[in-house]
């Protein structure tokens, strides 16, 4: 028996056959797509698809390529709007021209990064792994196509595709709710390797090896850990072996078998810090059972029975989350969340068994599978008989779900295979295995060993490890040098460039915006999918706390929002801005850093409204790396001028909540000293213009500020913003009606200049109750700190950082 090339061209499916290359890679490009025989969505209908699709960025050009450009009126002034300003409000203009002379910069580097961009989606889409149909479901298994045919002759593969597997879908989303499902060509990412193996007398069998990734947790290896809070686990690939043989009755039966992987499925993150990171557990346990229920749950009811195989280390720096799995499995069966029947939890240390190169001890687990593989079965259809269906699959997992992964699961999948044989009465040495037939486990080694490496490249970034046993059934030491240079490799990869394909895989996808890519620049490190709603709902809960712990008894709550702030007096400067909540209350306005970690206030700063002396806000420009950064309405804050008379500052435990008067309340702090030398201001003269003397990171429009008058910076944050106000409860059964905080949803989804308008709005009304203040003077809208001031505050040492980054990045 000898076996052909691996690299077939052909992928046999009843009647039709499918055009594949590199191992089932289709072609799609536009005019195959042009040319298909029911394409008749007419072109209007298209380019209205197109122009109604909500990609988030688009370059000028491709704008206008779509009619998406906007147009504006020429000569018109940003500043002439209808819109009412609190009384007592100042408009200034110079940072409008700023702004403006900044556009340039901003456009030049959104133009770079449209370039990044396509560079990273030029990789992603061009160095294989893209694979893609006109007429059969790559989607889905051969089980999962039972009652329909193999081969999608009367409808678009659009109507019946999985979206769990369609890599694309995000891309069509738009094409499908026109209705143009004829135009919409699922694509999945993986794997796709045949083999047409030939026995001697003329007949053969076929042999292919399907891997389709789940994209709804797709990303890189450090990127991307663990589940989501929908259960999603990241490196979520199902791989199917099918087998396709033509008997003497020229009845072509089709044979398919199985098996998953995916991380570990709770919450878990391994930092990208050297060769072997530690992976830490992330929330509570009663979180990550719930996301491990859901997971299995999800599972269960695509695949059946699963055996969940286990094969990290069960001591040293993996025995964190390995053993945590057990635990976090056992515990969704005791309390019923999944069906205990249906789960089978194995752990086997691969690192341990294996050591030495003894691969031969892969039998051993075999042995303990054994029951397992008979009773699961596999799937076998005729014609229109199914002579077998499989029960179950599979889970297999290590820490990246790829290299111990791949080898355990190709030993599973040639067991199998052998079986398969047996039955369809091909293979008449069971006993002697797939080795009796000389060439054949070679082929298949193949198949499997490219498998892995397909996958290992998508996730990882370079070819998989262990290949050499994968490919010969041997170690040797050539195998563990190429292991050592992958690992290098890997660690490059995952420092330098993992962190923007991740972004970009985001976007591309829909979890993030085009703000989201830039920042990763800057932060050199991705965010989660769900990192707003997570960063939305924390803050929530950082504002009812500090509402709690800080506002003194009798005081109503007007306004409290999110803001960040150094805490430091006396400085514009943002050295560590973290967040805080900003509160204002019918007595006074209260700036608390709060910490997320300990869920406590750290820091607090209490200034009576009757001490307030005024309050400027503006653009307050504190970051000049990216476009969105220049941008005034989008970076704007606030700075309270106050009587250090009148104001206090606790730090360490704020959990007084009396009076706090002249005299210092035992936890109360002294004002600390102004930082003088950090900014000297005079009196603005007459028509907005000011005879200034300040520091170069703080060159703006200033009040005068007597020796014994302090401020505090505060700069708005432009996402995830939560705004709350305390209001009567309606549902209250008592008289007066209880108090309860509520959330402002309209006002968070307005920009930062719209939710600072509204606070100094807030402060004036509150302050002018009082009785005093002087509501003509008490607020100036005028730039904290403008663009440009801001790149002139930049040191050399900035400068030179900026520099080096955008070379190295951009």
């Amino acid at each position: 028996m000898a076996a052909s090339d691996v690299s077939s061209d052909r992928l046999q499916a009843s009647a039709s056959q499918i055009s594949l290359d590199d191992g089932a890679r289709g072609d799609y490009s536009k005019n195959n797509l042009a040319n298909r025989e029911h394409a008749a969505m007419p072109r209007e209908g298209f380019v209205q698809a197109l122009q109604g699709a909500s990609m988030g960025w688009l370059s000028p050009q491709i704008a206008k390529l779509l009619g998406r450009g906007q147009s504006e009126s020429a000569g018109a002034d940003p500043l002439d709007s209808s819109d009412e300003l609190p009384a007592g409000t100042t408009k200034d203009r110079s940072d409008v021209e700023l702004h403006n002379n900044s556009s340039s910069s901003g456009s030049s580097s959104a133009q770079r990064m449209e370039s990044r961009i396509i560079e990273e989606l030029t990789r992603v889409f061009g160095s294989g792994g893209m694979f893609y149909s006109y007429d059969y479901d790559l989607t889905s298994s051969l089980q999962q196509k039972e009652g329909r045919s193999l081969v999608a002759n009367k409808m678009p593969i659009s109507l019946i595709a999985s979206t769990d597997y369609w890599f694309n879908h995000h891309f069509q989303r738009q094409l499908l709710a026109q209705g143009a499902h004829e135009w919409a060509l699922p694509l999945i990412q993986g794997c796709i390797q045949i083999a047409i193996c030939e026995i001697s007398g003329g007949d053969s069998f076929q042999v292919c090896v399907v891997s389709r990734r789940n994209w709804r947790r797709i990303g890189m290896r450090y990127e991307r850990r663990g589940a989501d809070a929908s259960g999603y686990t990241a490196n979520s690939v199902d791989t199917e072996q099918i087998l396709t043989v033509e008997t003497g009755s020229h009845e072509t039966h089709y044979l398919s078998f199985v098996q998953t992987r995916g991380s570990i499925p709770f919450y878990w993150k391994q930092p990208a810090s050297g060769l072997h990171p530690a992976p830490v557990v992330l929330k509570g346990d009663s979180e990550n059972i719930g996301v491990c229920a859901k997971h299995l749950q999800r599972e269960i009811q695509r695949h059946g029975r699963q055996v969940l195989v286990n094969l990290v280390e069960h001591k040293g720096r993996e025995a964190t989350v390995g053993s945590k799995y057990a635990t976090v499995v056992g515990q969704c069966v005791a309390d019923e969340m999944v069906d205990a029947r249906m789960i089978r939890y194995i752990p086997w240390d691969f690192h341990f068994e294996t050591r030495g190169m003894r691969y031969e001890n892969l039998q051993s687990l075999l042995g303990q599978l054994r029951r397992e593989i008979d009773d699961m079965g596999y799937y076998w259809r005729a014609g229109e008989h199914t002579f077998t269906r499989q029960g179950g699959v599979f889970r297999v997992n290590c820490m990246d779900c790829l290299d111990r992964t791949n080898v355990v699961q190709s030993t599973i999948a040639r067991s199998v295979l052998n079986e398969q044989l047996v039955r369809l009465g091909v293979h008449i040495a069971p006993e002697k295995g797939l080795a009796a037939y000389n060439g054949l486990e070679s082929t298949l080694n193949h198949l499997w060993a490219n498998n892995g490496d397909y996958i290992s490249r998508q996730y990882a970034g370079t070819s998989a490890m262990k290949g050499d046993f994968t490919r010969t059934g041997k170690r040797n030491f050539g195998g563990v040098m190429s292991d050592a240079s992958y690992s290098l490799a890997r660690l490059w990869i995952s420092t330098f460039r993992d962190y923007f394909s991740q972004a970009v895989l985001d976007y591309v996808m829909g979890y993030q915006s085009a703000d989201d890519v830039f920042r990763t620049l800057v932060d050199l490190r991705s965010r989660e999918p769900d990192h707003t709603l997570q960063l939305t709902r924390t803050r929530e809960a950082a504002i009812e706390a500090s509402i709690a712990i800080v506002v003194h008894d009798g005081e109503d709550v007007q306004m409290a929002c999110i803001v960040q702030s150094s805490m430091a007096l006396d400085s514009l400067k943002q050295r560590g801005p973290a967040d805080a909540v900003l509160i204002v209350t019918t007595a006074a306005v209260y700036v608390c850093r709060y910490h997320y970690q300990m869920e406590k206030v750290s820091e607090a700063l209490r200034i009576e409204l009757s001490g307030l002396a005024r309050v400027q806000y503006g653009a307050y420009i504190t970051d000049t790396q990216v476009p969105q950064s220049l941008d005034p309405a989008r970076n704007h804050g606030l700075v309270l001028y106050f009587d250090a008379a009148v104001a206090r500052f606790n730090s360490g435990n704020s959990q007084n909540k009396s009076d706090i008067g002249p005299g210092e309340s035992p936890q109360s702090s002294p004002m600390p000293s102004a930082k003088s030398s950090v900014l000297t201001i005079t009196e603005p003269s007459d028509g907005g213009s000011s005879d200034r003397s300040t520091s170069a990171a703080a060159s703006e429009h200033h009040p005068p500020k007597a020796p014994s008058k302090h401020f505090i910076a505060c700069k708005l944050v432009n996402e995830a913003q939560v705004v709350m106000q305390r209001v009567s409860d309606q549902a209250s059964t008592s008289p007066s009606g209880d108090l309860c905080l509520m959330r402002l949803e309209s006002l968070e989804n307005q920009s930062p200049d719209l939710v600072a308008e509204c606070l100094c709005s807030v402060i004036l009304s509150a302050a002018l109750k009082t009785n005093t203040v002087d509501g003509s003077n008490f607020i100036v809208d005028a730039p904290i700190i403008s663009v440009a001031a801001a790149k002139q505050g930049l040191t050399v040492i900035d400068k030179v950082s900026r520099s080096l980054h955008r070379a190295l990045w951009l």
